[in-house]
């Protein structure tokens, strides 16, 4: 599994190079005193650049013992995954944003991720802000109202 960890990672450093280079020579990154529509871009790329390389660095070595697909039931945790997927996707509109997005995120963490209730609704709860704050208030992003906001 590392070996296709670190294959992923140098993909995604190839597609953040790909993005920070059209952001600094097609897209602006700076217009006339204030930001461009390459900064954005910009950023995300660098992001996505070290995320990729922190994941090719955390998966050195060789691959860990490889589990059965459809024996002892791992299949069950990729299953569940998808069905929170899908749930998410099918509701986000009727809840809202900020809901789902607080959903998802707990749901994920205490079913696939197997953490605490506590820490799973802790982290749901901040995440929900963080994305009302972020995409709400600061960059005014026209999201689905729903049942918080």
């Amino acid at each position: 599994m590392k070996s296709w960890q670190r294959i992923a990672g140098i993909v995604f450093l190839v597609v953040a190079a790909v993005v920070i280079e059209q952001s600094v020579f097609v897209l602006r990154l700076w217009d006339e005193g204030q930001p461009g529509s390459g900064l954005m871009p910009f950023i995300l790329g660098v992001v996505l650049g070290v995320l990729a390389i922190a994941l090719v660095v955390t998966n050195r070595g060789p691959d860990a013992k490889k589990v059965p697909f459809w024996e002892g039931r791992s299949w069950v945790l990729p299953l569940v995954a998808v069905v929170i997927t899908a749930a998410f996707i099918e509701v986000f509109d009727e809840i809202g944003a900020i809901t789902s997005v607080t959903i998802l995120v707990t749901g994920w963490l205490w079913l696939v991720s197997r953490k605490r209730l506590v820490v799973a609704l802790l982290t749901g709860v901040l995440t929900g802000a963080v994305v009302y704050l972020v995409f709400d208030r600061f960059l005014a992003t026209p999201f689905p109202r729903g049942i918080l906001l």
